[in-house]
């Protein structure tokens, strides 16, 4: 018979392959397929796990860094809102002259002093409106102040304390006994209340006392200097006021079809619309249209009616009577020509010194709705002086 190895007779015929009598000592197993096998499987499992370990220690500090980069983010973010909304906006330059430099937080303080100014005496106008235009007075104020010296305009310290006196000091009645300590006691105390306030200190008052002086001088400046003649027109105006609810173009269709003017400007206005007779240079809206400008003729001929001419928040319907004559003027019309007259020296020095580059303004919008808000927020509380 052949001798061949059946599968059920392999373990007999491999005695290293029996199993070790019960309670007896282990055989030493050969190093072999299988047990070759197991190691390899057990240094992968080690690798594996010492892979996955490093992978989550990375992703786990993925995801600090990650987060560390969000959170500075955010504070990025928060800060950058704080800076914007809070911090840089009262440092940027609002306008500048000849290098005195004022800031969007100066032009806040100032509406805000003037602000109170003018509720302390009884006025109700909402400065805040128009910052723009507030930061423009300031900046007249500082040329002026530059230009005082050249104009031969010179306001003292005295000068400006008489001139608080008479505001703060009351006056005694005719025939009251008051002494003068009593007089100076009361003016005090008005006065340091009413620095307190409007939250003023008394140099930044002086300063405002000494603008509207200079101002004042400036006024008589120009009134010294105007001619006794000039050319006149004799005109007169329709005026609509802002909540009129008269149409100003059928206003002007009636009147050029022939209806009297006296008669629809009481209709409209109350008043007969007559002005008299207006020098060149007086009302500086109607110089085009009574005198014409830059070499051109006036506008209207005798009996023209202008379109709308709208000053300040009144619409203006002109009319030309006769024609330019030169004529004296007027008490009433030197005040109103000294007036124009400083209005176009501030105007006139702000343009040229934007041409030459002494004056700088910043035109942001966004900056001047800030300032709105500014001013709106930290607006003082304020008591009318009391009537003397």
């Amino acid at each position: 018979m052949l001798n061949l190895p059946l599968p059920w007779k392999r373990g007999a015929d491999d005695g290293d392959e029996e199993p070790p009598p019960s309670g007896g000592p282990r055989p030493v197993r050969r190093r072999g397929g299988r047990n070759r096998r197991v190691g390899v499987r057990s240094g992968d499992t080690v690798a594996i796990a010492r892979t996955r370990r490093i992978l989550e220690s990375r992703r786990q500090r993925i995801a600090i860094v990650v987060g560390a980069v969000l959170l500075l983010a955010i504070a990025g973010v928060v800060a950058a809102g704080i800076y914007q909304e809070y911090i840089r906006p009262p440092r940027v330059m609002a306008g500048d002259i000849r290098g005195v430099r004022f800031t969007m937080g100066d032009l806040v303080e100032r509406i805000r002093v003037l602000q109170g100014i003018n509720r302390y005496q009884g006025g109700q106008v909402d400065l805040s409106r128009d910052p723009f235009d507030q930061l423009t007075k300031l900046l007249h104020a500082e040329i002026l102040r530059q230009a005082a010296p050249g104009l031969q305009i010179n306001v003292t310290d005295d000068d400006i304390e008489q001139t608080i006196r008479s505001i703060f000091r009351p006056q005694a009645e005719t025939g009251q006994e008051v002494n003068d300590e009593q007089l100076d006691a009361e003016y005090e105390n008005n006065y340091v209340g009413f620095l307190d306030q409007v939250n003023l200190s008394d140099s930044a008052y002086r300063r405002i006392v000494e603008e509207q002086l200079q101002e004042s001088r400036l006024f008589q400046v120009m009134l010294a200097s105007l001619p006794e003649e000039a050319p006149h027109v004799e005109a007169q105006a329709i005026v609509l006021g802002a909540n009129s609810p008269a149409d100003p173009v059928a206003v002007r269709e009636r009147l050029q079809l022939g209806e009297d003017f006296a008669s629809v400007s009481r209709e409209i206005s109350g008043s007969d619309g007559y002005i008299g007779w207006v020098p060149e240079g007086a009302i500086t809206e109607f110089n085009r249209h009574l005198f014409g400008e830059d070499g051109e003729p006036p506008l209207l001929g005798p009996g023209d009616v202008s379109s709308s001419i709208f000053m300040q928040d009144n619409i203006v319907l002109l009319q030309a009577i006769g024609e330019p004559e030169t004529r004296e003027i007027e008490p009433a019309m030197q005040f109103q020509l000294a007036a124009a007259g400083v209005e176009r020296w501030k105007d006139d020095q702000l343009s040229q010194g934007a041409d030459d580059g002494w004056v700088k303004m910043n035109f942001r919008s966004s900056l001047y709705e800030w300032v709105t808000q500014q001013v709106r927020l930290t607006r003082p509380r304020v008591t009318p002086v009391p009537q003397q």
